[in-house]
């Protein structure tokens, strides 16, 4: 197992992390905000994009290759989780680094993030995961890639949709919801962290047993 994931970081074409800095353009709004939201969500989906960006070839060729390791196909199934947590580890020692730069150099203000805040983007990145390698084995890359990478885009749609209700003078009743909500968060953020952290362990853990099931159908000989 250890020789497949080695292979799934070593094989990471380098045009992969160039993509990967348009995230930070997107999620920082081309680095003039640092608010500690954008920084989780910009975590969650560097990462998200890295990994998955290491299943991009040719699954059927790696499927095959797969008959002349000797490796079982649950261990080719563990070892693209566990690709996934190195891959999640490396990005977060990038984002911080990031985050530093920007605190110490930008005249905008931020904060680097805290633990709770890092264990929250381990669990929504993992709860991804978790709906695209399934997808991936059962209907292929292009399927599953575009269907999770919508996430993103929802996630920023709906950050938009909030800060634009916080600016709208009229709206009075919605902003102090989300006031307290924020406040709410603030002040629970352990309590919400083991709380993804449970639930996305749970579904992680269905995730890899509907992973291997589906792989121990797939004809590897003729995928």
């Amino acid at each position: 197992m250890n020789a497949l994931i080695r292979k799934d970081l070593y094989t990471q074409k380098t045009s992969t992390y160039l993509i990967s800095a348009l995230w930070f353009i997107i999620f920082t709004n081309f680095f003039t905000d640092g608010q500690p939201v954008r920084h989780v969500l910009l975590l969650i989906f560097v990462a998200y994009f890295i990994a998955i960006s290491t299943s991009n070839k040719a699954f059927e060729k790696e499927l095959v290759l797969l008959n002349s390791l000797p490796v079982t196909r649950k261990q080719f199934v563990l070892a693209k989780y566990a690709s996934a947590f190195i891959w999640f580890g490396l990005s977060t020692v990038v984002v911080l680094f990031y985050i530093f730069l920007f605190d110490t150099f930008a005249p905008f203000p931020t904060r680097m993030m805290t633990m709770p805040e890092l264990l929250i983007a381990l669990g929504f990145f993992y709860l991804i995961i978790s709906l695209f390698y399934p997808l991936q084995f059962k209907a292929g890359y292009v399927l599953a890639s575009s269907l999770t990478i919508a996430l993103p885009l929802l996630s920023m749609m709906s950050f938009r949709i909030i800060l634009n209700i916080m600016e709208n003078p009229r709206m009075v009743a919605e902003q102090k919801f989300f006031l307290q909500t924020a406040d709410l968060i603030t002040t629970n953020q352990w309590t919400i962290a083991l709380s993804v952290l449970l639930i996305s362990a749970l579904l992680t853990w269905l995730s890899i047993l509907l992973s291997i099931r589906i792989i121990h159908k797939t004809d590897f000989d003729h995928a």
